[in-house]
């Protein structure tokens, strides 16, 4: 390593004056990794609603999901985040309406075996909640409320900003580690650091639900949930520096 901070001196032009020579440095490369409880949890919620009619099927989930919704509020308590999407509402058929190369292939008159027997309407829906020992538990919850697939998608932290300043504080400590291992190997002394150059962390996940108010003593629950112990591994958060030092005189 002594070679390798010197070599740049001998490539210098003896043409060159001393005022033009670059200024002689080293950078060396520091990576940090921190690890956060979650304090987000993630459930994809799907629901189904089947009628004989458009509105027979809308009205089934619409039912489910008013029953889904009131009660995870009464177990998590309020400040969650539950949004609805992909609402579908489409024709069903008997199982008789098929050919070789099986249901739906190709579009098919609605008469005979293929006669509509009813509509199916579905919708996907995103519960994000800080309740995150209660996940599990809401997902089994979820189910025996109406909806056809309740799981617990993942964690998040709500402030991953404050992990990756920490994960970026540990990685300058590292750089600056070697820097000195670097430095009093080559028998040289290190002067201030001339600059930092950070490699982005691509594995941050932001999410947002709103704080919780103050608890209040809740409602006694319409329907008893059955209690799923959820304790999910921390979240590491990655930082990269390049730290460039001055080598003092």
């Amino acid at each position: 390593m002594r070679y390798l901070l010197v070599a740049g001196a001998v490539l210098i032009s003896p043409a060159v004056s001393a005022q033009d020579a670059p200024g002689r440095t080293v950078q060396v490369m520091g990576t940090g990794v921190v690890q956060t409880v979650p304090d987000i949890a993630l459930l994809d919620i799907y629901l189904r609603g089947e009628g004989a009619t458009p509105d027979a099927a809308t009205i089934a989930i619409a039912a489910k999901q008013k029953a889904v919704r009131e009660g995870l509020t009464e177990l998590l308590g309020p400040g969650n985040d539950l949004t609805a999407g992909n609402v579908t509402i489409i024709e069903a058929r008997g199982s008789t309406c098929a050919d070789a190369r099986g249901y739906g292939s190709q579009p098919r008159l609605s008469i005979g075996d293929c006669a509509v027997s009813g509509f199916i309407a579905t919708m996907q829906t995103r519960l994000k909640t800080r309740a995150v020992s209660k996940a599990a538990t809401a997902a089994g919850l979820a189910s025996r409320l109406g909806a056809s697939d309740a799981r617990v998608q993942g964690f998040a932290l709500s402030d991953p900003n404050a992990a990756q300043a920490r994960a970026n504080t540990a990685a300058i400590a590292v750089a600056a580690e070697r820097a000195a291992a670097l430095a009093s190997g080559a028998s040289l002394r290190l002067g201030p650091i001339v600059s930092i150059r950070d490699q982005a962390s691509y594995d941050i996940v932001v999410s947002a639900v709103a704080a919780p108010p103050a608890p209040a003593a809740p409602p006694a629950p319409r329907v008893s949930p059955v209690t799923i112990d959820m304790k999910p591994e921390p979240i590491d958060t990655r930082a990269q520096v390049f730290v460039t030092y001055a080598i003092a005189p």
